[in-house]
């Protein structure tokens, strides 16, 4: 019995030390700095293609840039602004659809929401999606996607303000900054401090 403890304590000290040897790099260290550093050089881009293709292409420049950068739904005009209240938003199909959600509105959405890539998942963590499939390359599919039906009121800040700006058919990347997501708060499957990021289309969109 004795022989035994000596070994049970032999391998926990190895097992200790191992542990205090592991040189993995915590996933999560420093998120909010590094997401708003992610966020704001992603609103840079946005705003450097847009301000080109503006003085290109003056008042068409949208048919020549697929990046958009949105204030808040919430922002009255004239009030002071910063990068926190802003969405950014990358085009990758433009749909037919003639008018867009209003405040008040139901809508049905494809979707799946991401996380900021990182070493350990380069495509960004997965918290939530509608369909069958978190892959970006078959979640839109027809035989992976399905959609989900919210209340356009309903959602976080930066949501809300993309789908009032979205169109039938259309499908955008949609870059969240915290303060317009969950801020500071730890959601089950999202950290705090994090910048989201949706893939989404409108499929339909109705109002009482």
């Amino acid at each position: 019995m004795n022989r035994l403890f000596l070994i049970l304590l032999a391998l926990t000290a190895f097992l200790a030390s191992c542990s205090e040897r592991d040189d993995s790099v915590d996933e999560y260290a420093q998120w909010s700095e590094r997401n708003e550093a992610a966020f704001t050089d992603t609103l840079r881009l946005a705003r450097t293609a847009i301000a080109q293709a503006r003085a290109a292409h003056g008042a068409d420049w949208s048919k020549h840039t697929s990046w958009r950068a949105f204030r808040s739904y919430t922002n009255v005009d004239g009030a002071k602004t910063s990068w926190r209240d802003s969405i950014i938003v990358r085009v990758l199909q433009t749909g037919t659809g003639s008018g867009t959600p209003l405040y008040t509105d139901s809508v049905r959405i494809v979707y799946v929401g991401r996380l900021m890539p990182t070493t350990e998942t380069p495509a960004g963590y997965v918290f939530d999606r509608s369909g069958l499939s978190s892959e970006l390359t078959e979640a839109f599919r027809p035989e992976f996607a399905r959609t989900k039906k919210f209340a356009v009121s309903n959602m976080v800040e930066g949501m809300t303000t993309a789908l009032q700006q979205m169109h039938i058919g259309d499908r955008w990347r949609v870059f969240i900054p915290a303060d317009m997501g969950y801020g500071s708060a730890q959601r089950e499957k999202i950290p705090a401090g994090s910048m989201l990021i949706f893939d989404l289309e409108l499929h339909s969109y109705w109002r009482k």
